[in-house]
């Protein structure tokens, strides 16, 4: 299965690039910035699930929500990659406090393994965004 980790170059370092390099290779991780993200309106064919970086995700949803992107970003179950171990909601989603998947990017090869099969296997909720920045202005026409 294809998974879309979503980071910033100035993020991946340290315990996220080893978190790339161990992910498991019975999957494929397609590592996209936000900037990426904007500028090809989506993720590639056939993305499974979608990776966050915290940091990465609280920068770029303003411009993902201004883009109209964030129907597409509800296309795919979202798990959480972060360093904290109190796990705060991300911007945009606070309705789903305790229900995203928490990775920690330090997690042993084996560890990470058994976590992404059991995001595979129940992936989180879905979540649907308010959809008031997406409505598009009707023209009432009188009856005649």
């Amino acid at each position: 299965m294809k998974f879309v980790f979503l980071c910033d170059d100035i993020y991946l370092k340290g315990d996220y690039a080893a978190f790339v390099n161990n992910f498991p290779t019975n999957h494929e991780l397609v590592t996209m910035s936000g900037e990426a993200f904007l500028q090809a309106k989506g993720f590639p064919e056939n993305t499974f699930g979608l990776l966050v970086e915290r940091f990465t995700w609280q920068k770029n949803f303003s411009l993902f929500r201004y883009f109209g992107l964030l129907p597409v970003l509800e296309t795919v179950p979202l798990a959480v990659v972060s360093r904290a171990r109190r796990f705060e909601p991300l911007k945009g989603r606070s309705a789903l406090r305790g229900q995203e998947m928490i990775v920690t990017p330090n997690a042993s090869s084996e560890e990470l393994y058994t976590l992404i099969d059991k995001f595979v296997a129940a992936p989180p909720q879905m979540h649907s965004y308010p959809r008031c920045a997406c409505k598009v202005p009707t023209k009432k026409t009188a009856a005649v």
